[in-house]
């Protein structure tokens, strides 16, 4: 049985067609010429309506927002401000005449790994995507844990400053950002080596040439580095507290360099190894074993899951 599966993001959309198993029968992308528009949005998606030949049996979305899966609500869409309480899945039946299912991005991802990568012989554990955010699933019982109000897995806003965090703060108006997401992304870990390192304010920041650095033996990017790694394994650290899982899982483009997870590893061991007295254990952590497909796959298992039973 084939599946067209769509990974929505602010600038495309990926697609594949995909058999039962999650293997790539073919796939492609479609730019998104507005993310402010609704129109550009549902034109890409007719666009790969009438790019995609084959048949197929039904449609698995992974998308950003806070996504009601079950009922197919759209109840936000991430940089899509124009979604809001939207039925996007019964929108999408009507462009492409087939069930549809849809989940949030992070869920896909925490999904593909608890199906068939990096969680899927634990019962317990979470997928930690370190990008521009945190973004990410919790899986329980072998099943990603959506929420009562589908926020589960917005690793983004846990805390970091207590007294920051009473305050009002919106992206992007130069207050220092409280939280997790503040401190522990590929994109604060650039951002600040490039303020350590003097080169000045910048509106985009990269991690793969700072992670160069790193490898190069800089003084100030390994510094920036050890950092950046500590602030992750605090996080999971408060995020073991709740959970108790087994294993986390990294994943993210910055998650690609072996070092990353590694010195992520070795610095939850060091704050786990120097307090004996935490009432619960130390879990494991690994890389993803699913990077740019994470999130059509986890679509997918989530179409299985609701319309088949499976």
């Amino acid at each position: 049985m084939t599946y067209l599966t769509l990974d929505i993001g602010g600038s495309s959309v990926k697609y594949a067609l995909m058999n039962e198993e999650a293997q790539i029968l073919s796939q492609g992308k479609e730019k998104i010429s507005s993310f402010t528009e609704e129109d550009a949005l549902f034109s890409a998606l007719r666009n790969v309506k009438e790019s995609v030949k084959q048949d197929y049996h039904g449609v698995a979305v992974s998308m950003p927002g806070r996504i009601d899966t079950v009922q197919g609500i759209a109840h936000t869409g991430g940089s899509f401000r124009f979604i809001k309480e939207m039925p996007m899945a019964a929108r999408l039946q009507e462009v492409f005449g087939k069930d549809v299912t849809i989940a949030n991005d992070g869920k896909c991802a925490a999904n593909a790994e608890a199906w068939k990568g990096a969680l899927s012989d634990v019962e317990s554990g979470a997928v930690i995507v370190l990008g521009t955010g945190i973004g990410g699933g919790v899986v329980l019982d072998h099943k990603v844990r959506l929420g009562a109000h589908f926020g589960a897995g917005e690793f983004s806003i846990i805390p970091a400053d207590y007294d920051l965090a009473f305050e009002t703060f919106r992206f992007g108006e130069g207050m220092k950002n409280p939280y997790w997401s503040g401190h522990a992304t590929a994109f604060s870990f650039a951002r600040d080596y490039a303020e350590a390192a003097g080169l000045g304010a910048s509106s985009y920041y990269e991690a793969k040439p700072v992670l160069d650095r790193v490898h190069a033996g800089d003084e100030t990017a390994c510094r920036i580095f050890t950092r950046f790694t500590r602030w992750v394994a605090v996080g999971i650290l408060s995020l073991q507290a709740v959970l108790d899982a087994e294993r986390y899982a990294i994943g993210g483009g910055i998650s690609a360099d072996p070092l990353v997870t590694q010195k992520i590893a070795e610095a939850v061991h060091e704050t786990f190894s120097n307090k004996p007295w935490l009432p619960f254990g130390e879990p494991e952590v690994v890389t993803c074993a699913f990077e740019n497909d994470a999130n059509l796959i986890g679509a997918l298992r989530f179409y299985q899951q609701l319309k088949e039973g499976h």
